[in-house]
């Protein structure tokens, strides 16, 4: 009976062993700490307009919404109250056209050490509710930069060492920006590129479509509206005659309520 005792706590021990040592095995690297752009002229990276081309899903930027996406910059004459230094305007469009966006405001974090460390918020809101912008790479010749919204903390679970932001509002977001509206594959494949080489998940970045820019249109067929037993058809037309539809509908008749 010992005898069994012994083979039995034996086993256990070499099973524990063993599942213990394949979890060494798979154990995830550390992410690699993220350097940003040295030497940095925010004047003339703010000097003309930003077109993201690849960018991650988090709480601001839906995948629906991977449509147009443009980000401009100011450098502003004075702080605000607040001590913004930098006024930000994003801009993005649903598949119909809708637009959506808004104003924000950015400060360099450490302007003395590093100047493309940023803070993103709205601009109501104290400095210490901003979420980190960096400026990983950045090229005014070629026109491309790489932003990240911070350091990555998460391994990719893919044991290659490379880790993503979150999804939420701040520490969250990578982008793939260009001075031009147009794709260019060649360009964007070299900044997946410097990515990787920063310590960056790729798998969390999508396309963003910038072909359709001008479109903006109302559905063409009718669309229910009302609740359960009270329900009927009705178009853009109908949404047109009184103005308070367009809170309801408007992202049906994008056009007719003026929304792009």
């Amino acid at each position: 009976m010992v005898r069994t005792q012994n083979l039995i706590i034996t086993a256990f021990l070499l099973l524990l062993s063993h599942t213990y040592t394949l979890g060494e095995d798979t154990e995830e690297p550390e992410c690699q700490t993220v350097t940003t752009v040295e030497d940095f002229d925010i004047v003339e990276y703010a000097s003309a307009p930003w077109y993201s081309h690849q960018q991650a899903v988090n709480s601001y930027s839906p995948l629906d919404q991977n449509f147009c996406t443009t980000a401009q910059y100011t450098v502003l004459d004075q702080a605000t109250f607040w001590g913004y230094t930098i006024g930000v305007s994003n801009t993005a469009k649903y598949a119909n056209g809708i637009k959506v966006g808004g104003d924000l405001c950015a400060y360099q974090t450490e302007p003395e050490e590093a100047e493309s460390k940023l803070a993103v918020a709205p601009c109501f809101l104290p400095r210490i509710f901003a979420g980190p912008y960096w400026v990983v790479a950045y090229n005014e010749t070629e026109g491309y930069a790489l932003i990240s919204g911070g350091q990555p903390t998460i391994p990719s679970g893919n044991g290659d060492g490379l880790c993503k932001t979150g999804t939420g509002i701040n520490d969250s977001g990578l982008w793939i920006f260009s001075r031009n509206q147009t794709r260019d594959d060649a360009l964007i494949t070299k900044v997946r590129g410097i990515a990787v080489e920063a310590g960056f998940d790729l798998s969390v970045l999508n396309d963003v479509d910038h072909t359709m820019c001008d479109v903006c249109q109302d559905m063409e067929e009718t669309f229910e509206v009302g609740y359960s037993w009270w329900k009927r058809e009705r178009d853009c037309d109908w949404v047109g005659e009184r103005t308070w539809r367009c809170i309801a509908h408007g992202e049906k008749c994008p056009d007719t309520c003026e929304l792009c």
